[in-house]
Order: structure tokens, then sequence, then C-alpha cells
């Protein structure tokens, strides 16, 4: 190529002007070809995130209202079986009873009432005649009615019914709830208050409402929805009658529509009892703003090219900077403390240990029985609580400090401080043990764990997994405050370190072991089958399973011992049943880990029919804790394994906070009693206790088991219970699979 004269300088940017005006049009197509795929896709994004936020929300509303309902039908459940069990000579004497624990469980009053509807109330009201009694004689099972006015007061009401026989009379017991209880729940801001809650039955009938625009009863969802939004378009109406047709089918969704300009985003969520569902809605104007302000800019850009492509490189600019500003915010800043949240804290708690080398401490701390105070309270309250620990921790905390929300009710703090930790720990719970909200006044009590940074260079995740640890170590022991990372939590650590370095060539090496701990027919004392137990076999030594499962429950890898052990458990019984023609039922540990999807039964499905094993031959025991994980759909996931054909088990029953209603939805066929109710000194005072549950389980039509019996006293004890079988040191310890085969030769 040859080389150019060079030129006056005005004509050479003329000439370089003239060049960026030829291609000003394609640019300009360019432009708006990405403005358009731009805005499509932010606010595909964009709805997207509103969409998990209102489901979310939604789904947490719909969680607590189910815990308050399934309280309050168990508490009703318990009412009658007492008066069932004779307990009771008068009406009057079941009130007496119970008048102290209305209140625990937010009810107003109870009524007895006969098949004429006569009866009297548990605060002396005389009720005459009342209107279709009926109603609630035609149920079974604790019934929960829709909301009605009350006869004694001015208030809309939901009744909790049970019948029962008491002297010789068919009656029924009612629980009154001012429906005004069950709208607290439903009140959780939604968009900065701009969004609300609506409570329906599966006809659209709405029950309750949070916005307080409906003031009469049984007025239509859909048809309400029609007329406040004004909706002409056969698309949106549409989309309300596929939400119709979807409640009437029993499930949930998310959708959005549109009216005057503004996208109004709705979710559906299912309650446990009568077919009811939440319905919350929210709207969301600031997108639409932001829509139309990028479209206006496309467009005034085709119309004013260059100018116009400035402006909207400007614009680009401080829109991009505000947008940054509130992706920052969404991605860093907790929106209940506005502290920062755990993304936060461990980028900027790297960066705050490169300036300190010294005198650096990291502080975990969480408030104890959290989720009751939620309970107590609702969300929005302790919310408030949150807010004002964050504010009291960032007054005390030292100047330099890091101090986020983690998650819930976990916070963390990263701080320098060269004075007496002691003294410090103490200033904290002294001015964060008493709250004063709203006009009630609370106190609280905080578990915090506190370790002392050795090297500044080190992970944050493991210094603040060492906070964590010593918090762990206080928690619930109200007698001390704190606890300090000391020795002992360091060679705990470092053994944890030493299993997860290990535990995947101990897999391949065969070092975990099945034994297996017989369970015995109590009536005849006769060998029924065993539950397969996990060893780990380490370099002569066996390392006992409290050291390993609950790292391996955390660390996720009890997934791949679970899989090994049952197919380890799979190939003895297709042995035992090839060299003794013999198949003993065999009960298998099966974590919560593996819930998240329920599509990991066809792994087990799979080994069963390697082996050609009958799946009604293992036994699938699941904790009583996994039932009751707000993060597992445990209905859908034991009909999936019902559904297979596998027996299923609740292990550590009793131990727990299962409600009665969820089980009786559950498809169980073996209720596992915990060895601590009979483990106490005076059996007898375990009784009432074992008593009831064999009650509820013989009314579920499942067997039970009790476990952990060791001597002759608790077999007698269990025997005179009736329960179904027995698993214990008394018959037997865990024995590996020869021994095993010895016992069953000799039992069966």
């Amino acid at each position: 190529m040859k080389k150019q004269k060079s030129t006056p300088l005005i004509k050479h940017n003329t000439k370089r002007y003239h060049f960026n005006i030829q291609w000003i049009l394609p640019i300009f197509v360019v432009l708006l070809i990405f403005s358009y795929w731009g805005i499509s896709f932010i606010k595909n994004l964009t709805y997207q995130n509103v969409y998990n936020n209102i489901s979310e929300l939604s789904e947490q509303t719909t969680t607590q209202l189910n815990l308050s309902i399934s309280e309050q039908m168990k508490f009703v459940e318990i009412m009658v079986d007492s008066i069932n069990s004779g307990y009771f000579k008068t009406v009057d004497s079941i009130f007496e009873r119970y008048e102290h624990d209305l209140e625990d469980y937010h009810f107003t009053r109870l009524v007895v009432l006969d098949k004429q509807g006569n009866g009297t109330t548990s605060d002396g009201h005389i009720v005459e005649n009342y209107a279709n009694i009926e109603e609630f004689f035609n149920q079974d099972t604790v019934y929960l009615s829709e909301n009605r006015p009350s006869t004694v007061s001015n208030n809309q009401v939901n009744i909790y019914s049970k019948t029962f026989r008491f002297q010789n009379q068919d009656l029924v017991l009612f629980a009154t709830v001012n429906t005004e209880d069950y709208k607290e729940i439903l009140l959780r801001r939604l968009f900065h208050g701009e969004g609300g809650t609506y409570l329906i039955n599966n006809s659209g009938a709405i029950l309750i409402d949070s916005f307080g625009e409906v003031n009469q009863n049984n007025v239509n969802l859909y048809d309400f929805l029609k007329t406040k939004y004004d909706l002409t378009s056969s698309n949106e109406i549409d989309k309300l009658n596929e939400m119709f047709q979807n409640i009437i089918n029993r499930k949930v969704g998310t959708f959005d529509i549109h009216f005057n300009k503004t996208t109004y985003f709705i979710h559906y969520e299912k309650l446990n009892v009568n077919n009811w569902y939440v319905v919350s809605i929210a709207p969301d104007d600031t997108i639409a703003e932001e829509l139309t302000t990028f479209i206006t800019i496309s467009l005034i850009t085709c119309l004013f090219i260059t100018f116009i492509v400035i402006t909207i490189c400007v614009y680009i600019d401080f829109s991009n900077q505000e947008k940054s500003r509130k992706l920052y915010h969404i991605a860093y800043i907790d929106p209940v403390t506005s502290l920062g949240n755990q993304l936060y804290f461990q980028e900027n708690g790297t960066r705050f240990l490169q300036n300190h080398d010294t005198n650096c401490y990291i502080l975990s701390l969480d408030i104890n029985k959290f989720k009751a105070l939620n309970n107590i309270y609702g969300y929005e309250f302790c919310n408030k609580i949150l807010n004002s620990l964050a504010q009291k921790l960032t007054a005390i905390l030292p100047p330099k400090h890091i101090t986020c929300r983690i998650s819930n009710d976990v916070f963390a703090s990263l701080f320098y401080y060269d004075g007496s930790i002691e003294t410090l720990l103490d200033r904290i719970f002294q001015d964060t043990s008493s709250f004063h909200i709203d006009g009630t006044s609370l106190h609280i009590n905080l578990s915090i764990g506190v370790y002392k940074i050795k090297s500044t260079k080190k992970d944050i995740n493991k210094l603040l997994a060492k906070a964590y640890m010593a918090r762990a170590k206080i928690k619930g022991l109200y007698h001390n405050n704190y606890y300090i990372f000391d020795e002992i939590l360091e060679k705990q650590l470092m053994e944890e370190q030493e299993i997860e370095s290990s535990m995947e060539d101990a897999l391949k090496n065969e070092e975990f072991v099945v034994v297996y701990q017989p369970k015995t027919l109590t009536s005849s004392e006769k060998l029924i089958g065993a539950e397969a137990l996990v060893r780990w076999h380490k370099n002569g030594t066996v390392i006992p399973p409290n050291k390993f499962i609950p790292l391996f429950e955390k660390n996720k890898f009890i997934m791949k011992l679970d899989l090994y052990i049952f197919e380890k458990v799979c190939q003895d019984i297709a042995t035992w049943k090839e060299k003794y023609n013999y198949s003993p039922i065999i009960s298998i540990n099966v974590s919560k880990e593996h819930f998240v999807n329920e599509n990991f039964i066809d792994t087990y499905v799979d080994i069963c029919n390697k082996y050609h094993i009958d799946r009604k031959l293992i036994d699938l025991e699941i904790t009583e804790s996994a039932t009751i994980d707000e993060k597992i759909d445990i209905l859908k996931v034991l009909n999936v394994i019902k559904e297979k054909g596998f027996t299923i088990s609740i292990d550590d029953f009793g131990t727990g906070y299962s409600s009665l209603s969820m089980l009786q939805n559950m498809p169980i066929d073996i209720i596992k009693i915990d060895k601590v109710f009979v483990d106490k000194a005076d059996l007898n005072s375990q009784k009432n206790i074992i008593n009831y549950i064999m009650i509820l389980a013989n009314r579920l039509g499942v067997k039970t088991i009790v476990e952990g019996v060791e001597t002759k006293e608790q077999v007698d004890f269990v025997k005179n219970l009736k329960c179904d079988m027995i698993q214990g040191y008394y018959y037997s310890k865990p024995i590996d699979k020869s021994e095993f085969e010895d016992y069953f030769n000799k039992n069966k």
C-alpha cells in the first residue's frame, strides 16, 4: 500500500467526519438491534427475578399459615382424644381443663353442641339451634370451616370442629378463631407495600383479603380482579381462567397481567387444608417505567442519528451506573437489615484481612429459638427484631468492622480489636438482651462463637467455619453466653479435615462395612428383619458413626455412602436368598440430602433390579426431621418411594415436631419410636407418651417398633404396650454379615 501524503489537519478531520457519516446508519441499525435484544433480555431477566421473589414470599406466607392451622388442628385432636379417654365427667370440666390453653393456640372460645345445634360456650354463652349443624357432624376428622359470622360477637370466625361421644350422646367440639388472626399472617408487605394476599377456596370465593378491599362475603376473586383491573383483553382473561382451572386441579403457578401500563405479578399456592389457596398479587411499575424509557430512547435515536447516538451513550452510562447500584444492592445488601449479605462478607472480608495483620476476630451469632418467635409474632415483626439487632451490633462493635446478615437470624462480624474480647462480648449480650418494638417488650438470647484469627492469609470461609463451630458448641446452653474457639475445637476441625481428605479413598477401598442389628417380633420373639448400619474400619480402628455421619451430611458425601451401603445390602439379600432361601426385611437409612430431587429413587430401583431383589424386602428409614424440613416436599418424595414398592419407616419418632395432619397424609408403614422413651429410669412416666404414639399408629394403620431396648424390664414394658417389634442390645448388638446369618438361622 502506498503511503498517503499528509494533508492539512482540518481536511483530515473533515474526511474522518464524512467517513463516520457513512457508518451512522449501519451503526444505528446495529444499536437498534442490540437495544431491542437488550430490552427483551432485561425484561425477561427482571420478570424472572420478580417471579421468583413473589413465589418465595407467597410460599413463606403459605408455610406459616399451614403451620398455624396444623398446630390448631393438632390441639383440637388432642382435646377430643382426651375426652374420648373418659377423663372428663361434665362439659364444664372440659372447658376448665383447656381454658388456659386457648390463648396459646389463638382460639377465642370452645363450644360444645348437640345434633340440634344447642349447647354452651367456654365463656358462658348459650347457643340455640345453630344453623347448618349437620355440616360439622358429617366430618370424620378435624374440620376447619370457612369464615362465618360469630353467634356471640361481631367478628368473623373460622371453626375447628371434631365430633365425639360423651355420656351416650353424639356431640361436636368447636374451637373458634377470629378470621382476623389469619389475616395478620397474610399482611406480609410485598414489593414496598404495594402488594398483598387473598385467601380463597377452590371455587374462587375470597375468604380473607389483606388489601382490605372486599367487605362482603362470597365475592369471587376472578370476577373481582376482572372488575378491579378492568380486564377486557382476551389474553389477560385467559390467564385468569387458566389460574381458575389450575386451582381446581390443585396446581400452583405464577403469571402476570397488564392493566393501565402496569404489570401485576400473581402467584397462587395451595394450603394443606380445605383446598384453600393463597393468592399473592404485586405490581411492578418500576420495571414498566424502565422498559418504556429504553424503548423511547431507541425511537428517538432513529430520528436524531448522531445526536441521539451520543445521547444514548450518555444515558447508557448513567443508566448502567444506576443499574449497577441496584444490582449491587440486590447482590450484596440484605433487604431486612441493610447490612451486607454473605457474598458481601466473603468479598469485603478478604480485603479487610489484607489490611490488618493482628488482633482480628471473626464472630458468628444467632438468636436462640428464633423460629418460635416467627411463629408467635410473625415474619414482619421478627424482621424488625433483626433490624434492631443489626443496629445495636454496629453501634457496639469497634469502628473497624464488617458486620453482615449471613442467613435467617445468623450474623457474622469481622473486626479489629486490641482490648479484652470477653468484655466486648459481655457488652454485646447486655445491650442486645432486650428489645422494645411496636409497643412490645421482649427478651432474646444469643449464641455467639468467636475465633481469634491467627493468619490473615487464610480463606475467609474457613475462618468463618471456625466461628460457626464455636457457636454450635454453645448453642442452647443458657448458662454460658459465648464460646471462643480453642484447641478442643481446633482438634475437632483437624479430625474433620482428616476424615474429608480420606473419605473418597475409604469408599474405593471398601473401608465402610455393613453391620446388621436384628429386629424381633414382640409376640413371638422371632426374627423379623434387621437394620443395616455402617462402620468405618480404618487402619485397624473403627471410627464411630457419630464422628463421620454428621460431617458427611454437611458435605453431601452421605449421598455416595448411602448408595454404597444400599448396594452392599442388596448383594447380601441376594446371597441369603440363594444360600438359605431366606430373605429378611432389611431397614436402610436414607439421608434427607437425597430428597431435593425425588428421582433419586430410580437409582435405588435399578440396584434392586440388578440383584433381583423384591423391593418389599427393603425398608427405607426416613428421620422425622426430614418430614418437617421446609426445603423438602416430603409428601411428594414419600409417594414416589411408595409407588416404587419400598416399605417406609419414620425413624426417631417423637423427638421432632411432626404435625398430626401431615402424618395422616404420609404413606408410611412403620413408626420407629426413639430409644429416649425407654431410656428413662421411671418407665411409667413414659407410658402415656408411648400410649399416645400407639393410638396414633393404630389410627394410621401402621406398625410400631421400639429401638434401644437393653433390659428385661424394658422388654416387658414394651410388650405390655403391645408394640409390634423390638430392636436393641437385649436381643443383639449390631453384628457383621456372617454373625447375622448364624443369628437368623437360629431365630427365624
